[in-house]
């Protein structure tokens, strides 16, 4: 099996850093992963702006209902505390394209921020998936060229749609994170191939833009190790370094800062 021991970039993590996720298992797991970098779409990070600055962590704003604040996420965006703009679509019951949302593509290209879509399954009963599907998000992504857009979870388990919109589109980025969550341990070689071994391949067979994938985790909820794994042997080594770092610091556009100083919150 292919693997992977070079840094990592990690798309897609949460950081409330309760007692089972604490500060002291996150900063653990990014020494024995080599992670150098994050991106945190939690509501109530566990660290303020400049201490998730000092981790490697980015923070999204969260737009989790159709109405918002423009004058706050302005001023958040120009003061550096958000590195992107995250749309929890299928949680909120409206597609991509509502009026109420519209302006937020105008802020993600004024501030030069990528927009990250909810895309795919929720695992909240309560979601409606029509708003998530891939293939509603494809005329915003079209009338907005300037803007990068990112498909958090790839469209889970809708991939051939999301991977048509990446191939079409030069401004869309596959984001690998949670398309199994849980101890994978539990889980067949045969059910892992066939839910995200296979569906990874044949993604980036389709697209043939390596440089347009993302590796996320979701931690904490997938198996870390397992996870990493999994993404290894579904990607060509000779695009380990793109998926897992390059293209992520890229497009966040992630510079090297000081070791973290922030203090143990659980």
């Amino acid at each position: 099996m292919s693997r992977y021991s070079g840094p990592v970039f990690d798309a897609h993590v949460h950081t409330e850093f309760a007692r089972t996720d604490s500060l002291q298992a996150f900063k653990a797991l990014q020494a024995r992963f080599d992670i150098r970098a994050s991106v945190t779409d939690s509501h109530n990070p566990g660290c303020d702006a400049g201490q998730l600055q000092a981790l490697g962590v980015a923070r999204c704003a969260v737009i989790a209902q159709p109405e918002w604040s423009p004058a706050s996420l302005a001023q958040g965006l120009a003061r550096g505390i958000y590195g992107a703009i995250k749309i929890n679509l299928g949680f909120m019951h409206v597609h991509a394209d509502d009026p109420r949302l519209m302006p937020l593509y105008a802020l993600a290209r004024e501030f030069d921020v990528p927009v990250l879509f909810h895309s795919g399954d929720t695992g909240w009963h309560r979601s409606k998936l029509k708003y998530a599907h891939p293939l509603s998000l494809d005329e915003v992504i079209v009338d907005h060229p300037d803007v990068n857009f990112v498909l958090v979870h790839s469209g889970n388990p809708w991939f051939t749609d999301a991977a048509v919109l990446a191939a079409k589109n030069h401004n869309v980025w596959l984001e690998l994170s949670s398309i199994i969550e849980g101890s994978l341990s539990d889980v067949s070689q045969a059910t892992l191939g066939r839910l995200m071994v296979e569906p990874i391949r044949w993604m980036l067979d389709y697209t043939g833009k390596p440089e347009r994938f993302l590796f996320g985790s979701g931690w904490p909820s997938v198996d870390y190790p397992g996870y990493v794994a999994a993404c290894a042997s579904a990607i060509d080594e000779q695009y380990h370094r793109q998926v897992f770092f390059d293209n992520a610091a890229r497009l966040f556009k992630w510079t090297e800062e000081e070791e973290p100083t922030c203090d143990e919150r659980s």
